[in-house]
């Protein structure tokens, strides 16, 4: 039964859309994370890469001012005790300068190394997010295969097979759960006690002929059964393994029979099927079928795209325009014929004039690509989310008297946590600017200070949102930016509300500037604490731990290191 458009009027959608909108939605956000965080592991081992080079060439530079000022000192005579002297500092000065080139190799190697396992974690988690979409969503998008079939031990073993809207042909390992058909062998008389067809059978001892006849098959085995909805091959054969046996074939409520076997048999190929027995063998097809689809997706096998595997494409971001562009023409009729313009709105017959009513709001699809970057949210925009909706006149009166639909809001999805967009190791630190003291910024941070004291909270934080992301934050000195940031992280964090929601989100975007430029250990635990207060608690806990292994090759026993140590165990710990 197809869906209806929220005026009522027939849609050609099959499932509920909006289903399928919210949890590509989820999809595209992940792998536009993704680019960004394959970005800065690739940029931050550019930049070692770079101060590694940079270094072997200093170590080069001064190893030769060494050696050519042990060669022009004067030594005495070959074998004086001065002599001997020079000769063993030269060779200790080159032992050096080859154990520090090793060592910064070493390091640059394993930081790469880092990285690098770091972005295949990243891959594999957007194969894992594909999965949570194509599993549920693979055959509403585009007609999925689904095959079953005996593997050597004996057992059936199923998988499925599609392609999606935006390119991806993927394979899913189907988990025969308990309770189903293939759990065991199947035999028809598990699905019909006694079934009957006339097909050809060679009769004879002597004068061997074929003949028309009426046969049993219940006793034959479903070896293999292939369909994909509309169409349904089906193995059978005298017993696993065998040779001899029939191929059928549903389509379209016609069946095909094929009786297979040795080559010198002069009953195998097509036959007539009766109406009787065409009958019997479809229901039991109908069967099967609704037992193959009671499979359940066990894992992502396999997903290319083109000749390339999906998780190795490099960027996502083609993935998601053409994600997009699919979406967009179906979400745009939606939205044109739902009759409140700030939700989409499917509906269903339920029969005796009753309907079900499914919706949801564009303002919680629109904030699940809220967290990205304006230029990156801008890939959305053929949705229509973004645009101001204009009133619509009410609808005209139903023809005939209509129950109140049932309304359901769909539900809200899980979308997996975001790649962490900062690297375990850090980007070689820059010396900070030094810009002198804007008294204008200190004087504005401790007036909203003083707001929050007076338990105006969110006009408090609505005004720390507005400094933060004023162009004139980021021209201050670090220092400066540093103490406005510690003010709002490290203090005790309020009821959340949309705008201590939108200065935390800010924060994030501004301390995440710091530790790309500075990578100071305090800096870190502060980004940390504001994945934590967006309840990113995977991007909080890696940010912890950058901080510690920093804070402890400095100083391991100081106040900074326990606070992290505190701060990871919480984190483990809930």
């Amino acid at each position: 039964m197809n869906y209806l458009f929220g005026d009522s009027a027939p849609s050609a959608l099959r499932t509920n859309f909006l289903e399928v909108l919210r949890d590509a939605l989820d999809l595209a956000v992940f792998l536009l994370q993704a680019d960004e965080s394959i970005e800065i592991g690739r940029s931050t081992i550019d930049a070692l890469t770079d101060e590694a080079t940079e270094e072997l060439a200093r170590l080069v530079a001064f190893s030769d001012v060494v050696q050519k000022a042990i060669a022009g000192a004067e030594k005495g005579d070959a074998g004086s005790p001065t002599s001997t002297c020079a000769t063993q500092v030269a060779d200790l000065a080159r032992g050096a300068q080859q154990a520090t080139e090793s060592a910064v190799r070493g390091k640059l190697a394993a930081d790469v190394a880092t990285i690098e396992a770091e972005e295949a974690a990243t891959r594999a988690a957007c194969h894992d997010a594909l999965f949570a979409f194509v599993g549920p969503h693979g055959e509403s998008e585009r007609a999925g295969t689904r095959r079953v079939a005996l593997d050597a031990n004996g057992a059936y073993a199923g998988e499925m097979r599609g392609e999606t809207s935006f390119g991806v042909h993927w394979t899913i390992e189907l988990r025969v759960p308990e309770g189903n058909l293939f759990t065991e062998l199947v035999k028809l008389e598990r699905v019909a006690p006694q079934i009957e067809i006339i097909a050809p059978q060679v009769t004879g001892w002597i004068s061997k002929e074929v003949k028309v006849k009426p046969q049993r098959i219940e006793r034959h085995v479903v070896t293999e059964i292939v369909t994909d909805g509309a169409r349904t091959f089906v193995r059978l054969r005298a017993e696993p393994g065998a040779e001899s046996g029939f191929d059928v074939e549903l389509e379209s409520g016609v069946v095909k029979m094929t009786r297979v076997g040795a080559s010198d048999d002069a009953s195998v190929g097509a036959f007539d099927v009766d109406a009787q027995s065409a009958q019997a063998i479809a229901a039991v097809v109908e069967k099967l079928v609704e037992s193959v689809a009671g499979l359940e997706s066990a894992r992502l096998v396999d997903a290319t795209v083109g000749d390339e595997q999906f998780k190795a494409l490099s960027p996502f971001r083609p993935i998601v325009e053409q994600l997009v562009a699919f979406l967009a023409p179906t979400v745009r009729e939606i939205s044109r014929r739902s009759l409140t313009p700030t939700e989409l709105v499917l509906r269903r017959a339920l029969g005796d004039d009753r309907r079900e009513e499914f919706f949801v709001t564009k303002a919680t699809l629109r904030e699940k690509y809220a967290v990205l970057e304006p230029e990156i949210r801008a890939l959305f925009a053929p949705l229509g989310f973004d645009a101001p909706q204009p009133a619509k006149p009410p609808p005209p009166p139903p023809p005939s008297v209509e129950k109140p639909a049932a309304r359901a809001e769909i539900k809200s999805s899980a979308p997996p946590p975001p790649p962490a967009k900062t690297p375990s190791v850090p980007p070689p630190s820059r010396p900070p600017t030094a810009t002198g003291k804007n008294e204008a910024f200190v004087e504005a941070v401790k007036k909203i200070v003083l707001v929050l004291k007076s338990g105006r909270t969110d006009e408090g934080y609505s005004q720390y949102a507005e400094l933060l992301s004023s162009p004139a934050f980021t021209e201050y000195r670090a220092d400066d930016q540093r103490q406005a940031l510690k003010l709002l992280l490290l203090a005790k964090a309020p009821d959340r509300s949309d705008a201590v929601t939108r200065a935390y989100r800010i924060a994030l975007q501004r301390i995440q500037s710091l530790v790309d430029s500075l990578a100071e250990p305090a800096d870190y635990e502060m980004l940390g604490v504001a994945h934590l207060q967006l309840d990113d608690r995977a991007a909080a806990s890696v940010a912890f731990d950058i901080a510690l292994k920093l804070e402890r090759a400095r100083n391991p026993q100081s106040d900074l290191c326990a606070s992290l140590g505190r701060r990871i165990a919480q984190i483990t710990n809930n």
